[in-house]
């Protein structure tokens, strides 16, 4: 309850993490760390807390390094990721996954990251990058993320045609509105291989209308999708999975399945044909 409560208080906390709160938190964070040497290399609470934390504000390292560990368990062990496997991972944050990834991946690995988030991949090309990973900042425009960035029309992935095995895109499509989710569909079919894959994680209204009124109504509609806040619409979407479908079919890209259908966003796992 006291979550719920929270979360409609404070509709996002991306935008939270710019303001006053966000020093004090890392203030905090720099003592907690000096006792734990473990979580040393950790990008500071204020870069965390932006890209989901379970609403726990401070106290969330090893969860930090827990669900990295788990997506790359996952992927790894469903076949969609291998140490020869070159990946794109959209939303990038602050580097959880990264960090994961490039321990997993072998010598012939290609990792690259993207977000919008300047600060976020500012910390990673500084803490995380080598001649194997790279980071690359999208300057797009996100009321929540990157409130003075530009339009995605004409945005292309840094990645060139049919050169990427595996795109990852965790809580990056439950924070695009139709038309930009189009958009990143059509660029994720153009930078994958024959048989690559597409791993995404949705709001999907037919999973998760059952339980609206807990954590999330999106009582919102907005052209082919949903949103939980007018204010801050990219804060949380939510689509059909009719309207997912008829994207990937768009763009050269099939519905290979959907897991984690108990939890309150579903993984979507598409192959391109």
């Amino acid at each position: 309850m006291a979550k719920n409560f929270l979360r409609r208080l404070v509709p996002s906390v991306p935008v939270l993490a710019r303001t006053r709160v966000a020093g004090m938190l890392d203030v905090a964070d720099y003592f907690v760390k000096r006792r734990h040497a473990e979580w040393a290399k950790l990008p500071p609470a204020s870069l965390r807390m932006r890209i989901g934390v379970g609403n726990t504000i401070l106290n969330n390292h090893a969860a930090f390094i827990r669900h990295a560990n788990d997506l790359v368990a996952e992927l790894s062990g469903r076949g969609y990721l291998t140490h020869k496997s070159q990946v794109l991972e959209l939303g990038c944050g602050c580097g959880r996954n990264a960090r994961a990834l490039k321990e997993f991946l072998g010598t012939e690995r290609r990792y690259l990251g993207q977000d919008v988030d300047a600060e976020m991949i500012a910390w990673c090309n500084a803490n995380l990058a080598d001649n194997l990973a790279r980071f690359e900042h999208a300057n797009l425009l996100s009321l929540v993320y990157n409130p003075g960035g530009k339009t995605i029309t004409d945005y292309r992935f840094p990645a060139s045609d049919g050169s990427i095995s595996l795109i990852i895109a965790v809580s990056v499509f439950s924070h695009l509105l139709y038309a930009d989710a189009n958009h990143y569909i059509r660029e994720s079919s153009r930078v994958l291989m024959r048989g690559g894959y597409l791993h995404m994680t949705h709001f999907i209204m037919d999973y998760i209308r059952p339980h609206l009124g807990q954590r999330w109504t999106f009582a919102h509609k907005q052209d082919k999708c949903y949103v939980e806040n007018l204010r801050y619409p990219e804060a949380a979407v939510a689509f059909d999975l009719t309207v997912i479908k008829e994207m990937l079919k768009e763009h050269g890209l099939a519905l290979e399945t959907i897991y984690n259908d108990e939890s309150h966003q579903q993984t979507v796992i598409a192959r391109k044909l």
